[in-house]
């Protein structure tokens, strides 16, 4: 029975509208061959990254889309905006009840302890180190200032705190995003070579069956994006760039598509019914669908000398689901299998 524990993760950035991508691969097992498909050095490398991964999604995230609303309104504030003045609340909440930051210590506690261990990675050691450190110094700031706009205490003062506030925050937010796109380039490169491993231990393994195929287009999509982005960010997205890359994922959608349509009995066993064991290509399949539309519809934008914005906000939208419904199944299905081997 195969496992696949594959936290593709995408991380919409809100300012930039960028999405970052990035992946676990653990152990794929399956009931004839127990053998890990990464070796020993390759998961602890995995280990490593996965503090990362965590932090960026459960803190960065999250507050890079309360601080561009934030700085958005307090812009307004200052310049007398007398709708920025009645909405001027900031939520750098982490969740509505209980302690409503909880993550963000864990999160800093989790990369101090995981640099420490081997194996010793200077450039994403010292970004961790840099990530926790800024961490630690928001955390109080953004408490008080939550605290100071709720209670509106910024109409008695006439913005004088909020001021020295963001005096104090503006450069630790900068360096605490400056700093996660490191992490991101970094995890990224290690994530995607060992991506390329795996898939060539299961092909090896088992061929290019329906679970290769999964993750072969998982893996292509977010090349995909990755590489419209660039194209995007140099300045080189031709209608030939675009279509080279449009190409190469139809032709990896097509191919998984085809797969599945003409092994049924793969895809699904049991025909009443599809348990979590089974490949989940089914609940993938509409979403990698519509990313390959997206994508055409950027193509035809730069062909028609149009503006990108809105179908690449939809070509990123359509990745991000794409890989939200993977981690959904894949999460699961693990479940399940655990709970068979309890």
């Amino acid at each position: 029975m195969k496992k696949v524990v594959n936290g593709l993760v995408a991380v919409a950035i809100f300012a930039a509208l960028i999405a970052y991508k990035m992946g676990l691969f653990h152990s794929l097992l399956n009931s004839q061959d127990t053998t890990p498909l990464l070796s020993q050095e390759d998961t602890a490398i995995v280990t490593k990254m996965e503090p990362f991964i965590t932090c960026v999604n459960g803190v960065d995230n999250k507050w890079r889309g309360s601080y561009a609303r934030y700085h958005d309104t307090y812009e307004g504030q200052l310049a007398n905006d007398r709708m920025a003045m009645w909405s001027l609340q900031t939520k750098f909440t982490l969740q509505q009840h209980g302690d409503q930051y909880t993550g963000v210590l864990s999160c800093a506690e989790g990369l101090e302890a995981i640099i420490k261990t081997e194996p010793v990675d200077a450039e994403l050691d010292q970004a961790g180190a840099d990530y926790a450190q800024t961490l630690r110094q928001l955390l109080p700031l953004v408490q008080e200032v939550d605290t100071y706009y709720a209670q509106h205490d910024y109409k008695d003062d006439k913005m004088a705190k909020g001021k020295a506030l963001q005096a104090q925050i503006e450069p630790l937010f900068q360096n605490l995003f400056a700093t996660s796109d490191n992490i991101h380039t970094i995890v990224a490169a290690r994530n995607l070579a060992l991506q390329r491993k795996t898939l060539d231990a299961m092909e090896q393994r088992n061929g290019k069956d329906a679970w290769w195929h999964t993750e072969n287009l998982m893996l292509e999509a977010r090349l995909a994006a990755d590489g419209i982005e660039a194209l995007i960010q140099q300045d080189r997205a031709t209608t030939e760039n675009l279509q080279a890359i449009e190409t190469t994922y139809q032709q990896v959608y097509d191919a998984a598509k085809a797969y599945a349509d003409s092994h049924p009995d793969e895809i699904r066993p049991d025909k009443k019914t599809s348990y979590p064991t089974d490949p989940f290509w089914p609940q993938l399949e509409s979403y990698a669908s519509s990313l390959l539309s997206n994508i055409k519809d950027v193509r035809r934008n730069i062909a028609n000398q149009q503006t990108l914005e809105s179908n690449y906000n939809s070509m990123i939208n359509s990745f991000n689901r794409l890989v939200e419904q993977y981690n959904r199944s894949n999460d699961s299905r693990n479940r399940y299998i655990d709970s068979l081997n309890s």
